[in-house]
């Protein structure tokens, strides 16, 4: 018999308990029948599985807890029978295996056990990673709690992947893993992952786990799987899979600032204005080098220009930037598909191409891929999300315009019910919603907003406003030009016309020229240099011209002096529309008495002011070809509206 094993084991079990007793932790076993206590939604037999040892984590119930320390080691003295089953499993396991499952309750993915307690401690002492278990799932009672959340979406991930590994700490983590590992798709539903794809992932994750202890990422306050995920993200499974160790280690070494920027608790550092190096427009001519070669960059639109009034509002930015610097700077529009975007920026670099703009959110983890993949180059993505170091983003803080356009709207309506179309239930969406709405309320105490969806299926958010006896509407924006279509911006009907009352305009034009600038004079760096532990987002608003707001002329005399007026406060930082006592549907306080919301705060907004009737949908909601966008870009949970319409 292993008398010396237990003897060894017992010294494991002493000293984890007098670690424990030092850190002021339980040093036994934790019984899941305290966690509980009756606070269970159910019971669900997974049946026999393989499970990970290490998320083994304490007993079903009271009886035997106190034999194991807290790491499973036994510490009953080694003249008690307990000690002489113990060591006489130890020689089994050791010559034959675990020969019979053992049994546990699975809980916040962790496991209970409920038969098997000394087999388990076997495994571990003989440095086991798994073992073959009968599972039953303990359901948890909902909550709105980020733990339940978080919890509800790995059981969607495991009905999936059949991986217990990984874990997340964060909602919508899980459902970005399985956006980010391709599966087979039957009739619009996930099916279970081929054992192939299984085996593959688990493999990668193993390896990815390795390496990121052996760099001590244990020191960093987020989880391996959130840094796994952010790897796959970056270099995207497809390319990883199947790379040996070696080559991982590599990549990971390549990427790890990124996983400190991640673990931050304010990974982002928001640009609100150009920085002085940047300012210097008017001295253009004297700081840019005219002996050097001409800075050629390109500019990767995904849909064409003359179709999207997005890409459209980017070409203007473009087309304003070869005015602006002539000869010194070469540009060149490229529509390009996100999944084809890889090979495009690739050969461009091969034509000598230095700086890019991937003007959508769709090109985020293609752009951080080739940022990482040529650290020499310049690239740029439009969007707002970012945790990463390597690449810098940037948007515009449109809500600015709503909000001016909602107070045009509150001085205008004749019914007091105004319609808001809104695309996609994502970052940023609600904090425009909300200016305006606040824009309205500001000047029009009395007036509501109804808000609707164009990505909703089978829908038409026209006739459902018209439904609502609004009198104006807030549709989408438009570029700097008032174009034919009447259907943009604010607009009104009478008569069965359309009349155009306002509309928020992106001068995209104005970043474009402020960022090349930077580029030319070497400055680009400085604003990296100032923020080296934190990704950069630029975040500019009407202080820098890149956001306005076009008013038809027809506007009442006082009403154009109050836009006027209104500008200039946004613009000179006199006023913030996300300031002071704001209530959301369900009049819970979300912003107080003398408190600004941070840029953070505002781009993550989940709620609806007071005077908003209708509601965020989830992705599952929309129609399927918007769906991938917005789950990469999901909002937090947002609270449940429990007011009704007038």
């Amino acid at each position: 018999m292993s008398i010396t094993d237990y003897t060894k084991a017992q010294k494991m079990a002493e000293k984890q308990c007098r670690q424990d007793i030092q850190d002021d932790r339980y040093p036994y076993l934790p019984v899941l029948e305290d966690l509980l206590r009756g606070a269970d939604d159910g019971r669900v037999p997974l049946g026999q599985i393989e499970i990970p040892i290490s998320l083994i984590k304490g007993t079903a119930s009271t009886e035997r807890t106190n034999a194991f320390a807290s790491n499973f080691m036994p510490l009953l003295e080694t003249d008690t029978e307990f000690c002489a089953k113990w060591s006489v499993l130890c020689d089994s396991v050791r010559e034959e295996g675990v020969r019979e499952p053992i049994t546990v309750l699975e809980y916040l993915q962790r496991f209970y056990v409920v038969e098997g307690n000394k087999r388990v401690s076997v495994s571990k002492f003989n440095g086991a990673v798994a073992i073959e278990a009968n599972v039953t799932r303990v359901i948890p009672k909902p909550s709105d709690s980020d733990g339940y959340i978080v919890y509800t979406e790995f059981m969607e991930f495991y009905a999936v992947s059949r991986i217990y590994e990984i874990m997340m700490k964060e909602p919508g983590e899980f459902r970005r893993l399985m956006l980010a590992i391709p599966a087979d798709e039957e009739q619009g539903k996930l099916t279970v992952w081929s054992e192939d794809l299984r085996r593959d992932v688990k493999f990668l994750y193993s390896v990815f786990e390795r390496i990121y202890f052996d760099k001590n990422g244990q020191r960093l306050p987020i989880k391996p799987g959130q840094a796994f995920l952010h790897f796959l993200e970056i270099y995207s499974f497809e390319a990883l899979r199947g790379d040996t160790s070696a080559e991982l280690r590599r990549k990971i070494d390549r990427v790890w600032g990124e996983f400190r920027v991640l673990a931050d608790a304010n990974p982002i550092s928001r640009i609100l204005d150009p920085t002085e190096g940047s300012k210097k427009v008017a001295a253009l001519n004297r700081f840019i080098p005219r002996q050097n070669s001409v800075l050629k960059a390109a500019f990767l639109y995904p849909r064409d220009p003359q179709g999207s009034v997005w890409a459209y509002n980017h070409e203007l930015g473009r087309l304003h930037v070869e005015e602006t610097f002539g000869s010194a700077v070469s540009t060149k529009a490229y529509l390009a598909p996100a999944a084809k975007a890889d090979l495009t920026i690739e050969t461009l670099i091969a034509d000598g191409y230095k700086l890019f703009f991937t003007t959508s959110p769709v090109y985020h983890a293609v752009s951080m891929r080739e940022a990482v993949a040529h650290p020499d180059i310049i690239l740029m993505n439009c969007s707002m999300n970012t945790t990463y170091k390597q690449l810098r983003t940037y948007y515009l803080r449109i809500y600015e315009a709503k909000f001016i356009a909602g107070m045009i709207a509150g001085s205008m309506t004749e019914t007091e019910r105004i319609g808001y179309i809104a695309d996609y239930p994502v970052l940023g969406t609600p904090a425009s919603i909300n200016a305006f709405a606040l824009g309205v309320k500001m000047v029009n105490p009395r007036a509501v907003v109804f808000l609707d969806w164009t990505t909703l299926p089978d829908h038409d958010p026209v006739k459902y406003l018209e439904s609502k006896r609004v009198d104006l509407f807030s549709d989408r924006d438009i570029n700097t030009q008032m174009n034919n279509d009447d259907r943009v911006g604010l607009y009104g009907t009478f008569g069965g016309e359309v009349f155009r009352l306002a509309a928020p305009i992106w001068n995209w034009g104005k970043l474009y020229e402020e960022m090349v600038h930077s580029v030319l004079i070497g400055a680009y760096k400085n604003d990296g240099n100032d923020n080296e532990t934190h990704a950069l987002n630029y975040y500019w608003g009407m202080s820098s011209g890149a956001i306005d707001v076009k008013y038809s002329d027809k506007l009442p005399v006082g009403t154009q002096r109050l836009v006027h007026l209104m500008k200039a406060q946004l613009s000179g930082g006199w006023f913030r529309p996300f300031k002071g006592m704001l209530y959301d549907q369900n009049g819970n306080v979300v912003c107080k008495k003398g408190q600004i919301l941070s840029p953070e705060e505002i781009i993550n907004i989940s709620w609806l002011a007071d005077n908003v009737f209708g509601r965020l949908p989830d992705v599952s909601e929309l129609k399927e070809e918007f769906r991938p966008f917005a789950e990469q870009h999901r909002l937090p949970k947002a609270p449940e509206k429990n007011v009704e319409e007038p």
